[in-house]
């Protein structure tokens, strides 16, 4: 009896060992779902090709939510600009607004939220997201940070803290550069790491950028990174200190989904699973409040945004689009020569399909707002075609002229123009070609080409009455009244400048 009894002690102590150790592991480990978007880019509706858009992001992450217990949600930058118009008629401030209401707990500010963004409409920004922007490394004149650093959440018993960093400053722009936002990252995610059980960087910044910052700021575990549109289909994983980088591509196409398992000793990821969820309408069930709120607002501020340009049977790329927009901005001005900058004005394809004024804004609407007639002769139109091609590497797009290639000893080609080198012709382009390139070349060849036409004189331009979306929505209307597709109407401008001039 004796002897039972001893036994039953020996189990009994057994069994409470096997408890202590069991609620010791569950209590140093903690489960984390981390859910992430980048250079969201004002894609507020729902998206073309029927993937994308907040609406279906909202959608996804009210899903998660409802399913775990401890759900993060940031977005690593560049949230406005180049999407749909309802959004750019508030200049970014919609989107924002639309963030707060999915619920987001920290938000990096990307250069396209920062440079040439007036800090009245910053404060805007901030006041529609319910809280302030994240960004470590760009600094006022004495030194701290004009936006905050990082802020903690807690979810699930863990303490998140979140820093947020931005793509360096160059030299006199009022913040750090590479280095210096490495060191102030470290100094910034060591401090947090007393407090809290894991520390992630939210960067609008590319992967390998990331990387290296994780080599100096060890104490990170996670880099939410952006910028460079990259849809990583499963986390990188830096060897030297285990911290993980993810991207999840760019205009809510995706959300990206990190579930963590967490050490609270260490503050390390003991397992991970990263992957990519495709904002596709047929599987992800978009939040109808958002939806209706949306649609809602375009009625008021874009109500022209949902109307049909024309059916288009197959996708056009960036070049066909400059193309028929340098087209559409020649007869929308009367004037001789169009240009359309197919890197610098062109930021989307127009897709297959249905094709509406807002995928028209998208394609070039944004960059193509203001634009500007000037008088060139036709040796400066013909030398600055030469500079885009052998300077900026960038072939132009434009119609007006038709051109003879010539190879040149030692490589490349000499692009002659088919107008009179003393005759001044009426040309049109976007305000941001006739500033970013046409412009920046000449101050390029000042030193390298003084014999060069572009800086024989002072060039000057003058803005006129005239947009790309305007232009090229009547333009493709036309081309879709004649029973011509816009495919063969692009590849027929090609056509007329390499034969006949164009009438």
């Amino acid at each position: 009896m004796r002897h039972r009894s001893k036994l039953w002690r020996h189990l009994i102590h057994g069994l409470l060992a096997f408890v202590v150790v069991t609620v010791a592991t569950w209590g140093a480990e903690r489960r984390l779902v981390l859910l992430h978007t980048n250079d969201l880019h004002d894609h507020v509706r729902a998206g073309d090709d029927r993937r994308g858009g907040l609406p279906y992001v909202a959608g996804y992450v009210r899903q998660v939510r409802a399913e775990e217990a401890a759900v993060l949600l940031v977005d690593a930058g560049d949230v406005t600009e180049k999407g749909d118009l309802v959004a750019s008629r508030t200049e970014g401030v919609m989107t924002y607004e639309a963030m707060r209401r999915i619920g987001y707990d920290g938000v990096a500010v990307g250069n396209h939220d920062f440079d040439d963004v007036p800090p009245e409409r910053i404060q805007r920004f901030e006041s529609a997201l319910g809280q302030a922007l994240l960004c470590l490394n760009i600094l006022q004149a004495d030194g701290r940070p004009v936006f905050a650093a990082s802020r903690v959440v807690e979810r699930g018993g863990l303490r998140v803290a979140l820093i947020g960093m931005i793509v360096p400053r160059k030299p006199g722009q009022g913040g750090l550069d590479f280095k210096e936002s490495g060191a102030a990252l470290a100094r910034e995610a060591k401090r947090l790491r007393a407090v809290c059980d894991l520390v992630v960087a939210v960067c609008h910044e590319r992967v390998p950028k990331c990387v290296e910052w994780s080599l100096a700021a060890p104490d990170v575990a996670v880099f939410v990174s952006g910028h460079s549109h990259q849809a990583l289909a499963e986390p990188v994983v830096v060897p030297e200190t285990g911290a993980l980088v993810v991207q999840a591509g760019k205009y809510a196409q995706w959300v990206g989904r990190l579930d963590l398992v967490i050490s609270s000793e260490t503050g390390r990821v003991v397992r991970h699973q990263g992957r990519l969820v495709p904002m596709d309408h047929g599987t992800i069930t978009p939040d109808g409040e958002m939806l209706a709120w949306v649609r809602e607002r375009e009625a008021i501020l874009a109500p022209e945004a949902a109307q049909r340009v024309g059916d288009n049977p197959a996708e056009l790329d960036g070049f066909a689009v400059a193309r028929l927009g340098a087209e559409a901005l020649r007869r929308a001005a009367r004037v001789d020569v169009g240009f359309c900058h197919p890197y610098q004005v062109i930021r989307e394809v127009l897709p297959a399909g249905r094709v509406d004024v807002n995928a028209v804004f998208k394609a070039g609407g944004d960059r193509g707002r203001e634009v500007v007639v000037a008088e060139l002769t036709g040796a400066e139109i013909e030398a600055y075609v030469n500079a885009l091609v052998s300077v900026q590497r960038e072939p132009p797009e434009w119609t007006g002229f038709r051109v003879r290639r010539a190879s040149v000893p030692g490589g490349g080609e000499r692009w002659s123009a088919d107008l009179e080198a003393t005759r001044r012709y009426r040309v049109v382009m976007p305000k941001i070609e006739w500033e970013t390139r046409l412009l920046k070349l000449v101050e390029q060849l000042r030193g390298r080409d003084p014999a060069n036409p572009l800086v024989a004189r002072p060039l000057t331009a003058a803005k006129v009455e005239v947009n790309f979306t305007d232009a090229t929505v009547a333009y493709l209307r036309e081309v879709d009244a004649a029973g011509e597709t816009w495919q063969r109407r692009a590849d027929a401008l090609v056509k007329q400048r390499e034969g006949e001039r164009i009438p």
